[in-house]
């Protein structure tokens, strides 16, 4: 079994934004996922009462009803005042209105020189900076070691074939295990499992603007899904809160997340010390000598309403304060994710943790998730979701599916113009 590596990123200290003037204290809604969830709350509490700036209200939705939340809330003017978004979404969330470009709140130089390179563009629509990274990695594929040795496997799959050998391995010697915990509903995270498979067989969604999903290896990739669940190395109606539970109690072998996967792990197995059976892998390849790849992958905070504009107010002084190597380095810690600041990221508690030094050093050629980017994503994951779950659950063959589902990309990005 290979093991964690170390690895330099070579940072420098970030400078910070210092504005001259202190912000006014008052009141700051914070609206944010994290907070509602048993293992993010104390975290983001902690976050909130060492915040000197005024009174922060934390606001806490699900993940899945964020962007319908924040929608909804435009359309009343309840929005709150700072905003925490999946990166990926965060196309279809700068439509709102009230939603401030921070290009014209802080010193732009400043902010490039405090990120971490890449990490500023996970907030940019369209040459605007709609949100500021807050923490960072991909989505890459995980191995549990505890199921792979059970299993019988002692080294991880480099290649697709392999790959497909351990799944056997795992589901005859692991009972009532789903072996690879693919995405197989919801939309939003079908996508990501089948966008990455495509990748891996030299396709891709979407070629200098135009759909290209019934490429020959864009059908080769949905065949590959459809192959793992017909042979029981896969398993329907699989989201990724699934995943996270089966992986932390053993019966499942690999499944793609982000870097906060140990974490997942550790509570649903129910051991503080489980992250140690938490492996990340490079996507495996289809012929040696191909890139690996994983998604893009982050959580960014965005700045809501006129009245905020301005990097002395309180709410811009709480994403300041979110974003503080007090506050950054030990909130991304706790969660293992990648610090977006260049401070965060040189910072040495981040440089000898090993599980996020081999997430890093095993991410192989990390690609943005083009569909997300979209005006109408949501549509575009939608169709692609309810295409690939016809192919994966026999209503349609393969090369079906995957004609359907280009003809209809093609209106659909023809009504989004």
């Amino acid at each position: 079994m290979s093991h964690y590596r170390k690895i330099a990123l070579g940072c420098t200290a970030a400078l910070s934004l210092g504005v001259a003037n202190v912000a006014v204290a008052q009141d700051v809604e914070f609206m944010t996922w994290t907070f509602a969830e048993a293992s993010g709350e104390p975290l983001i509490q902690g976050m909130i009462d060492s915040f000197a700036g005024g009174t922060v209200e934390p606001q806490g939705y699900a993940w899945g009803e964020m962007t319908t939340n924040a929608l909804l809330r435009a359309r009343t003017n309840t929005l709150p005042d700072v905003m925490q978004v999946q990166a990926r979404l965060l196309p279809t969330v700068a439509n709102i209105e009230q939603m401030v470009d921070l290009n014209t709140v802080f010193d732009r130089a400043m902010l490039e020189q405090m990120f971490a390179p890449g990490f500023l563009a996970f907030g940019e629509v369209d040459g605007r900076q709609m949100a500021l990274p807050w923490i960072g990695g991909t989505i890459g594929m995980v191995a549990n070691e505890n199921v792979l040795s059970a299993a019988g496997i002692t080294d991880l799959p480099t290649t697709v074939e392999e790959f497909r050998a351990d799944l056997i391995a795992i589901r005859d010697a692991v009972p009532n295990s789903v072996p690879y915990g693919m995405a197989t509903t919801n939309a939003n995270s079908i996508v990501l499992d089948y966008m990455i498979w495509v990748w891996t067989h030299g396709g891709d969604l979407v070629v200098d603007g135009v759909p290209a999903v019934n490429s020959p290896e864009a059908i080769a990739g949905l065949q590959f899904m459809v192959d793992l669940v017909a042979e029981r190395l896969s398993a329907p109606e699989i989201d990724r809160p699934d995943a996270r539970r089966l992986f932390g109690q053993e019966a499942m072998g690999f499944y793609f997340d982000s870097p906060q996967a140990a974490q997942f792990a550790v509570e649903f197995s129910g051991n503080a010390d489980y992250a140690q059976f938490v492996e990340p892998m490079m996507t495996p390849v289809l012929a040696e000598g191909d890139d690996p790849v994983s998604i893009q992958w982050g959580h960014v905070i965005t700045l809501l309403n006129s009245e905020n504009a301005d990097a002395t107010s309180a709410a811009a002084q709480f994403m300041l304060h979110l974003l503080s190597d007090d506050q950054l380095i030990p909130y991304t810690a706790a969660n293992g994710t990648i610090p977006s600041t260049v401070s965060g990221q040189a910072d040495a508690s981040f440089q000898s943790d090993a599980y996020r030094a081999a997430w890093a050093a095993n991410s192989g050629v990390p690609r943005r998730n083009a569909i997300a980017s979209l005006s109408n994503g949501a549509e575009i994951a939608t169709i692609i979701g309810e295409e690939v779950q016809a192919a994966i659950l026999g209503q349609k063959t393969a090369e079906e599916a995957a004609n359907d589902m280009q003809a209809r990309m093609v209106e659909a990005f023809a009504n989004a113009g």
